[in-house]
């Protein structure tokens, strides 16, 4: 039961928050879902980010944000209720890195990599950069690799929340 909870609730998570993105990407301009994520060698041939953009940027991104922290909290109040309202720590742990863990592949591999570094439509460039500038992935795969760490800390403070209240 807590392995198919895992993968199921997992599996959802990745594929609702990429889903999400990647309509992002095609719906609205690189420039403001886009800027920020990007390598300063994209920022260092376009213009900054206008206040309008980053105020779009927050805006549109809010769901999202919501989503991404209150799936992963509520998928493993779930399982304790399953589990007849007690957790062990390990298990609501090994629930939210899951879930966390295949969103950020979901984003590595599908978006970054696959489409921004290797297809690079154009809904993907800003104007006044060129495709070439994005097919360098290690910005990318660094930046995932610090979010990671954090990553392990919100897990840890999130199951301990849920093993112990």
């Amino acid at each position: 039961m807590v392995v198919s909870h895992i993968v199921k609730y997992g599996v959802f998570f990745a594929v609702v928050v990429t889903g999400y993105l990647f309509l992002l990407m095609i719906s609205t301009s690189p420039r403001i879902w886009g800027y920020s994520d990007y390598p300063q060698a994209v920022k260092n041939k376009v213009p900054a980010q206008t206040k309008k953009e980053k105020l779009s940027g927050a805006i549109i991104g809010l769901p999202w944000i919501v989503f991404v922290l209150a799936f992963p909290v509520w998928s493993t109040y779930a399982l304790k209720s399953k589990l007849g309202g007690e957790i062990p720590f390990l298990t609501a742990f090994l629930n939210l890195i899951v879930m966390f863990v295949l969103v950020t592949i979901g984003d590595l591999v599908i978006l970054d990599w696959l489409v921004i570094s290797k297809i690079t439509p154009k809904f993907v460039i800003i104007p006044g950069s060129e495709a070439k500038d994005y097919k360098d992935f290690s910005h990318h795969y660094k930046a995932h690799a610090k979010a990671a760490v954090i990553i392990v800390f919100i897990a840890l403070a999130l199951a301990a929340v849920a093993a112990f209240l």
